[in-house]
């Protein structure tokens, strides 16, 4: 039985990843130590699913299946920077999101209550939809990183219909992961 290290997404359209690129090179000036989101990688995750058996994809395409034709497509804007956690060492630099979020918190919770019947299990936090830019790696000086995120956080714009969902499998190697949609679903 082979497993593979699965999550499901939503895509971005290429103009919206180079506004994020153009934000992680002003962010990348600081100095600050971070691992970048390589710009094919931007998505905004709905559920990770972690090492599944291959058996499974057949049934969580179907779950996404039944989820997608309970929504129809939606718009989502970028809206905003920050950090995990919001207030010390950031772990996690991220861009907002903004739109028609109640569509996608309620596309999100259809999803999780599909795929729980599957056997995955419930997330244990809320759901806080956003795009990650960057990984810290170190904790060392990040106050200028912080500085720049609060000067930044006014550039991004930009809007975009949401028309499906992603199953990808992300295959980790040295150099980074390598993600591979292996289904797209459309919402009805």
């Amino acid at each position: 039985m082979n497993k593979l290290r699965l999550f499901i997404a939503i895509h971005l359209p290429d103009g919206l990843k180079e506004q994020l690129v153009k934000v992680q090179d002003a962010l990348r000036h600081t100095g600050a130590d971070v691992k970048w989101v390589a710009r094919d990688h931007f998505h905004v995750t709905l559920k990770f699913l972690g090492e599944t058996p291959d058996w499974q994809v057949r049934d969580i395409v179907q779950a996404m299946g039944r989820c997608c034709t309970g929504f129809s497509s939606f718009k989502l804007n970028l809206s905003g920077l920050g950090t995990f956690p919001p207030r010390g060492k950031p772990r996690v630099v991220w861009a907002g999101l903004g739109g028609e979020k109640d569509i996608l918190l309620a596309l999100q919770g259809s999803l999780e209550q599909e795929l729980h019947k599957l056997g995955f299990p419930l997330e244990g936090r809320p759901y806080s939809p956003h795009l990650t830019l960057g990984r810290p790696r170190q904790f060392g000086e990040m106050d200028p990183l912080v500085r720049e995120i609060e000067k930044q956080k006014q550039t991004l714009r930009g809007e975009w219909q949401v028309t499906a969902i992603h199953l990808i499998q992300s295959t980790l190697t040295p150099q980074g992961p390598i993600y591979t949609t292996l289904a797209t679903v459309p919402l009805s």
